[in-house]
């Protein structure tokens, strides 16, 4: 039988977790002798991340219409989001820039190669700032939000004439979310099965190739909170943010496995920064101490995007 340890990424203990045994024995386990700083929680097997707070509203970016689905380059110098502020009311792409990961982003920008008349939603930019999906509605699609791609010889450069990616689509709606897994792997949301959007992953053998085969629907034990959207899959592919739909709509969660050829465990609420409002749209940095979110915390605005620094747990 094995055991797994999760260590703060900060240095400290997070204490031991049997993995190994069903959720049910945890809890007849008799308390240890623990660090100070050692958290045990029983009755589960992924301790929670530790956040700097419930997360601040992020400057220059927002405004008093929706702002949502935060999407960052490796270097967190550039952002690109979804607006409601200007055009047709019905979302369009923005992005701003900094000169540094600590300073504040400049007035957002329009994504004018991008955004239509038609809905624009959902942006994920690659590491390298050189490709951007999108979700949009736009004729030439199969039906309802499509998947779209466009790419740029430099971070300076325009933008590309959006193509559809048809191999990720259906006749209902499908929306992308970042990629992982040395950008092999895309967990996109989608209605293809249903009235609330699933999480699914589509695998690609490389980076300039389409993705094939069956596409892996995830799926998560007690889903009675309804569908499963937003996802963030983990570089390595075994830790999953997301954000439910359906009757439990409005909080963040992490769902945990081994490896990326095994099922995800029950998932966890994101205690420290979800609240009586909605939150949704989790984005993490590659080094695992930021996180960005949507949330509608602010009274008499809609949606805003927020950030917050985050000390998760690896397992070991």
């Amino acid at each position: 039988m094995s055991a797994g340890r999760w260590a703060s990424r900060s240095g400290g203990r997070w204490g031991v977790v049997l993995a190994a045994l069903p959720l049910y024995a945890l809890t007849a386990l008799p308390l240890c002798a623990c660090n100070q700083d050692d958290v045990v929680t029983l009755g589960r097997a992924v301790p929670d991340p530790r956040f700097g707070d419930e997360g601040r509203p992020v400057a220059g970016l927002n405004d008093s219409q929706d702002q949502t689905a935060p999407s960052l380059t490796e270097d967190l110098l550039e952002i690109y989001f979804t607006s409601i502020r200007e055009g047709t009311g019905k979302g369009d792409i923005w992005h701003a820039r900094r000169p540094t990961r600590v300073a504040a982003f400049a007035p957002a920008e329009f994504v004018n190669e991008v955004s239509t008349t038609a809905q624009e939603v959902n942006p994920v930019i690659s590491r390298d700032g050189l490709t951007l999906w999108i979700a949009s509605d736009r004729e030439g699609g199969l039906g309802g939000l499509d998947i779209w791609r466009a790419e740029r010889g430099s971070r300076n450069s325009a933008w590309s004439e959006p193509f559809n990616v048809s191999e990720l689509n259906s006749p209902s709606d499908d929306i992308p979310r970042p990629l992982a897994q040395g950008e092999l792997v895309m967990p996109f949301a989608s209605r293809r099965d249903g009235a609330e959007y699933q999480t699914y992953l589509a695998h690609r053998p490389a980076v300039d190739a389409p993705f094939a085969g069956e596409f892996e629907r995830v799926e998560l034990p007690r889903e009675e909170g309804g569908g499963i959207s937003g996802g963030f899959l983990s570089e390595d592919g075994r830790l999953l943010f997301f954000h439910r739909e359906g009757s439990d709509a409005g909080d963040l969660y992490l769902a945990w496995r081994r490896s990326p050829s095994e099922p995800f465990q029950s998932p966890i609420g994101l205690a420290g920064v979800n609240t009586m409002a909605l939150e949704r749209d989790p984005w993490v940095s590659a080094d695992q101490t930021r996180f960005f979110f949507a949330s509608s915390r602010l009274t008499g605005r809609g949606f805003d995007i927020f950030a917050t620094t985050l000390d998760l747990p690896v397992f070991e």
